[in-house]
């Protein structure tokens, strides 16, 4: 049960903050319109109180039964702009786009001294960022918002409570011309360029209340990346397409100016996105085409070049690991989540049972900083580094809690919300042997089961799933394989990548140069099929591994 069926099992069904009718006590009082009941949509989930004196109806009902941390951050809240009194300017600017007055006027648009229009965002009635923007003249045009503000939906206040369907645009004139229309509109609030997409993590709230979100921002390569962000973010499920083109139009103001009914067709033509399972030459056509004249995509550097030449890292596939216990694995594998957050901005949800919180995060620290974590006076993160690698991590890493043996079905369930929610592209599960592992058939056939779940789970999400596991038993200082996990066959035969970590004895002593075998690599798009072996170094100055060949970070 979510937290909206919650709601509505003790008679609340509203969709933002404020006062409202007492479904407990409303009828037993001489005032039965007294809006006593306060509710609050804050970070985590729903606060409500009853103010009426005798009424106990107050709780919290959490948006959802959180198993990892969730770190939030501190908003500054902008002052009311101050505004020229006349506003005939604007009114004549928005005229030209086929923009009203009354509408200007319900989304409290206005224009400052320095003649840039002022595009205010409310949150629960409450002012949380403000947009400024310049027209320069043949189409140009600048913009500013308020310094660490909080990203939210323009428009979403006057969204109303019970609305099942959610237009989600790129740009506030567009939110203003399907206004226009009578349709209610909400934009992301950097355009196109929007990447991160914190407004879904800030208004998860308010996204969750929508049975359907239509896409109609622009129709073109910059809305179109936009467009697959969010469908990934939201589900593609849950999301409609309107396709401006086919109108002859590139998105929904110049609809309006065009022939406003074009708006109204657009949205009654929006199409769900068809679902994976029965695919289609059409549905197929444009990645054909591209394929015809690209070929495959390049793979993401793992961060060594030496390890580059034998393979690239590619979402959607099953990356297998092992190696024998303290040997280096669950080290190789947080470097490489590193390197692909520095290169590319990938963020991970991590299920790792053999590290305390703090201790997995000094480790990401070492590699951001290249300094020791503590106990080195001479080369030692201080407190202000510290504070920077924390904050800089609190929007990369994820980690499910210890407080739990974690099955298979419940990390695959929490990487997708946490795809959702977060924009993971990597779930990392270590170990293999420390899950919840409830079995009554053969072993075998248990892995066969929970590796195939974990590959859809990677295609299906576009992430990458990185799976460490123990060997069995070995011989002394033995090198291990894919073959030698418990299981034997099923790891070799699902992985897409199968990668060995070994660290030779020196006497009594481990060598700080790791050997990184390359056992399988599934298809060679991603990689050399027949594999190969790299050694790297670790870097006891900079606390990381770097390629022997190269003897120097990859990334500063």
């Amino acid at each position: 049960m979510n937290y909206r069926q919650r709601m509505q099992e003790i008679g609340l069904d509203m969709a933002k903050s404020g006062k409202y009718i007492c479904p407990v006590c409303s009828h037993e009082r001489k005032n039965k319109t007294d809006r006593s009941l306060s509710v609050t949509f804050e970070q985590d989930g729903v606060l409500y109180h009853c103010h009426n004196v005798g009424c106990e109806n107050s709780g919290f009902i959490p948006y959802e039964e959180r198993k990892f941390k969730v770190q939030t951050k501190n908003y500054t809240r902008p002052s009311k702009p101050i505004e020229k009194d006349n506003k005939e300017k604007i009114y004549d600017y928005f005229s030209k786009r086929g923009i009203s007055k009354e509408t200007i006027d319900a989304y409290q648009i206005g224009v400052n001294e320095q003649n840039e229009i002022i595009l205010p965002y409310f949150k629960n009635e409450v002012l949380v960022n403000v947009k400024y923007r310049t027209n320069l003249g043949d189409g140009k045009k600048t913009f500013r918002q308020e310094k660490d503000a909080e990203k939210t939906f323009y428009g979403m206040d006057l969204v109303p409570n019970n609305a099942k369907e959610l237009i989600i645009v790129e740009g506030e004139i567009d939110v203003l011309s399907f206004f226009e229309m009578g349709y209610y509109a909400v934009s992301v609030p950097q355009g196109a360029s929007e990447k991160k997409l914190e407004c879904l993590d800030n208004c998860f709230a308010f996204i969750e209340s929508f049975d359907t979100y239509i896409l109609a921002v622009d129709d073109d390569n910059a809305g179109h990346v936009l467009r697959e962000n969010l469908i990934e973010r939201l589900g593609k499920a849950k999301c409609k397409i309107v396709k401006w083109k086919q109108f002859e139009v590139k998105d929904c103001n110049e609809a309006l100016t065009k022939d406003k009914e074009l708006i109204k067709k657009a949205i009654l033509q929006a199409e769900y996105i068809e679902l994976s399972g029965i695919e289609t030459i059409s549905s197929n056509r444009e990645k054909i085409l591209e394929f015809h004249r690209n070929g495959y995509k390049s793979g993401i550097s793992t961060g060594w070049g030496s390890l580059d030449k034998i393979f690239t890292i590619k979402p959607k596939h099953l990356m297998v690991i092992t190696g024998i216990p303290t040997r280096g694995k669950s080290f190789f594998a947080d470097n490489l989540l590193y390197n692909l957050t520095i290169s590319s901005g990938w963020k991970h949800l991590i299920c790792s049972m053999e590290n305390t919180f703090e201790n997995h995060f000094a480790r990401f620290a070492q590699f951001y900083k290249g300094k020791a974590f503590r106990g080195n006076i001479q080369n030692e993160i201080t407190p202000q580094e510290l504070e920077e690698c924390m904050d800089f991590f609190e929007e990369h890493i994820y980690r499910f809690g210890l407080d739990k043996a974690w099955t298979i079905d419940e990390i695959v369930e929490y990487g997708e919300y946490a795809v959702k929610r977060y924009g993971i592209k990597t779930l990392t599960i270590d170990p293999y042997n420390r899950l919840n592992n409830d079995f009554t058939d053969r072993e075998d056939k248990y892995i066969d089961t929970i590796l195939a779940k974990l590959s859809v789970f990677a295609r299906k999400n576009d992430c990458l799933v990185i799976f460490i596991a123990h060997p069995k038993k070995l011989q002394k200082d033995e090198i291990p394989n894919l073959y030698s996990i418990s299981g034997g066959s099923s790891w070799y035969n699902m992985a897409d990548y199968g990668v060995i970590v070994h660290r030779a004895k020196d006497g009594d002593r481990l060598c700080n140069t790791p050997e990184i075998i390359v056992q399988k690599v599934k298809d060679f798009h991603i990689g050399e099929p027949s594999g190969g072996s790299i050694k790297l170094q670790y870097s006891l100055s900079k606390h990381c591994l770097i390629d022997t060949e190269q003897k120097e970070r990859k990334w500063s």
